[in-house]
């Protein structure tokens, strides 16, 4: 891990989060609210590893060619981007070093597990069940004591964010959980299946300064707004779009 995280730092509630921007992405303005509200939160990124520079697939030399640097500076810049975003949104940052799925090989044969966009949806490798298994041993020891843990739901089924919710699965402690913005727009009959199943929700109100903080900590993932939007305007549109629908400020919980 390159910051500080652990059973001795005192802590309301950690968010665990598949990259280094899905926390700010899906929930970034009730973030900043519960910190308002004197809340300490953090947020501890999994997938936020440095693969070698020489030991990329071709899928994911395409995309750092869209992102427009080098695989190591792509990573550290992508790193103090999230600084910066916690940093607005008044929350700490933890980092793990798994790699994201797009470096990931299988540790038997060593090819590539996710080499395509559309292997980034769907299961995850049997291999990463068990990396889910032992990472969540380490979440288990690691989570402060009496933190209130929130998960992402994996609403849209990006394999980043399922192994993130196994692995906070795998530590056998009550969950929240947040949805995925913005892979949950195309999978809406995710959400009318939990209700369906009894989950409830917890909502908190987005003020529109936790609004601005909310886009503000968005726009500070400079290398990845393109990857969603065609500019900061559209991507200001659209999450205010979602802030309206309310799912960005909601906490889900299964039935006990």
């Amino acid at each position: 891990m390159r910051s500080v995280c652990g059973k001795n730092i005192l802590m309301d509630w950690v968010y665990l989060s598949p990259h280094l921007d899905d926390v700010a992405l899906s929930c970034g303005g009730m973030v900043w609210e519960q910190v308002r509200a004197g809340n300490r939160v953090s947020i501890w990124t999994i997938c936020a590893g440095d693969p070698a520079e020489e030991d990329l697939s071709p899928f994911a030399k395409s995309l750092h060619d869209r992102w427009g640097n080098h695989v190591n500076s792509t990573i550290s810049r992508r790193v103090e981007e999230d600084l910066a975003s916690c940093a607005i949104l008044g929350a700490d940052a933890c980092h793990f070093e798994v790699l994201d799925c797009i470096y990931r090989r299988s540790p038997d044969s060593g090819y590539f597990l996710y080499d395509s966009e559309e292997l980034l949806t769907g299961p995850i490798h049997p291999s990463d069940k068990i990396l889910a298994d032992r990472l969540g041993e380490d979440l288990a020891n690691l989570l402060p004591q009496g933190a209130r843990v929130v998960c992402p739901l994996a609403a849209g089924d990006h394999v980043d964010h399922h192994l993130t919710r196994a692995t906070a699965e795998n530590t056998a402690l009550p969950l929240f959980y947040y949805v995925d913005y913005p892979y949950v727009l195309d999978a809406p009959g995710q959400l009318a299946a939990l209700r369906r199943d009894g989950w409830t929700t917890v909502r908190t109100r987005v003020s529109e300064q936790g609004m601005d903080a909310w886009e503000k900590a968005v726009a500070a993932h400079t290398s990845q707004i393109s990857t969603f939007w065609d500019n900061l305007d559209g991507m200001r549109a659209e999450l205010r779009d979602y802030r309206r629908l309310g799912v960005g400020s909601t906490l889900w919980q299964p039935p006990k």
